[in-house]
């Protein structure tokens, strides 16, 4: 279509005034993926990406069963409530109360155990997430000794909160904050993070989304700064009947791009396989997973196996959600 009135003309609705209504649609999608971006280059060159490293890395794993199970290509997805640690705008495509729980095992006897929650209000939407990251029973040592001085424990946290409006049909928008923390023996580090982004239907099968989240400033520990793993995401995902294609590209800071592609396919109301491949990193590419959910969809489990090169081993991700 040429413009966002005409948008509105063929659904029966007159044009809103404001300047993000008020503008077409292309035009709209475009501008905030500006901003977006000119946020992404602020934080690059405010916080010093060239001479601080990065921090965190915890904030770069996913959480959700499901989410891995699709190599998390989430940025334009619609039901799922661990989308708030990929797009926040996307809360707004989740039209029933859910709560989702998983726990994760990792390399080194480290594991996760997440929650998140996202409640449907009309026009809006909100979420809050909760996640931790730790292991235990680490041995503590100075310099090369065959017994160590003692054992200690490191863990992470994040507490975040969410929220997303509808502007129009197509467009919603949506901003995070988040309280993160990191625990290493008796050291502690902590702060806060943001995240903003939008979800746009182009059509009625096909949606995209962009979203920069993980945006603070450095954090301290002990006596060096280290900087939040910022991250961009954009990508889009088209439905075929009963099935999803999935395509999303993410750059962290400085790096280079990653690409994410995934599929879900519903066998049946009852059970959805998926898999994806990430291109881009190190020690892993492949990931896969299924679901199983009650006929009136009140109960779901789903699991995800995330396998490693460089002897790193395999992850596997299990996870529960109840919808009232």
């Amino acid at each position: 279509m040429a413009s966002g009135a005409s948008d509105n003309r063929c659904m029966g609705k007159p044009m809103k005034p404001g300047f993000i209504v008020g503008m077409p649609g292309v035009t709209r999608l475009r501008g905030v993926v500006l901003v977006l971006t000119a946020l992404a280059s602020w934080s690059v060159s405010a916080y010093g990406i060239d001479e601080t490293p990065t921090g965190l890395a915890f904030l770069t794993i996913g959480g959700g069963a499901r989410a891995v199970g699709l190599a998390e290509t989430m940025v334009a997805d619609d039901q799922d409530a661990f989308v708030t640690e990929y797009n926040p705008a996307a809360l707004v495509d989740i039209t029933r109360f859910a709560v989702s729980f998983a726990h994760g095992t990792f390399y080194q006897d480290t594991r996760g155990e997440y929650a998140a929650s996202a409640v449907p209000l009309r026009a809006w939407s909100i979420g809050v997430r909760m996640g931790y990251v730790g292991t235990s029973d680490l041995p503590l040592r100075t310099g090369p000794s065959d017994q160590p001085l003692g054992l200690y424990d490191a863990s992470n946290v994040i507490f975040q909160g969410a929220v997303a409006r509808t502007v129009d049909d197509r467009l919603a928008v949506g901003l995070s904050t988040a309280y993160v923390a990191q625990h290493i023996n008796l050291e502690t580090a902590q702060g806060f993070v943001l995240g903003v982004g939008l979800r746009y239907r182009l059509r009625h099968n096909i949606t995209v989304g962009t979203a920069f989240v993980n945006v603070g400033p450095p954090i301290k520990f002990v006596d060096r700064k280290f900087r939040m793993p910022n991250l961009f995401r954009f990508g889009g995902r088209w439905m075929i009947g009963r099935a999803s294609a999935r395509a999303e590209f993410v750059t962290a800071d400085n790096d280079n791009v990653k690409w994410h592609l995934g599929s879900e396919v519903a066998i049946d109301p009852r059970l959805s396989l998926r898999a994806g491949v990430r291109f881009g990193y190190d020690t892993q590419m492949f990931n896969a997973g299924f679901g199983v959910r009650t006929p009136d969809g009140r109960f779901g489990v789903d699991y995800a196996f995330a396998p490693y090169t460089d002897e790193l081993g395999a992850t596997h991700r299990f996870g529960l959600t109840v919808r009232p």
